[in-house]
């Protein structure tokens, strides 16, 4: 598990947040940025973004804003 304002990279947000529980914030490689709640127990199958124009870099960056207190974890 990640700790807040831990920082990963990864070419795939799917896996990086595999097994994660929490509140993120995922910046996508073309810039994009994105709020990511992860709940324990549920998944997702995969989210790879396909940009239009060339990105700088093919990683996604993901950063641990917070923790989900109980009542979002159930919810």
């Amino acid at each position: 598990m990640y700790k807040v304002n831990e920082t990963v990279t990864g070419y795939d947000l799917a896996e990086l947040l595999n097994g994660e529980s929490g509140i993120f914030e995922a910046t996508a490689p073309a810039g994009e940025k994105f709020q990511v709640i992860c709940r324990s127990g549920h998944s997702i199958s995969n989210l790879r973004l396909l940009p239009e124009k060339k990105a700088e870099s093919p990683l996604w960056r993901v950063r641990k804003v917070g923790e989900l207190r109980a009542e979002q974890q159930t919810a």
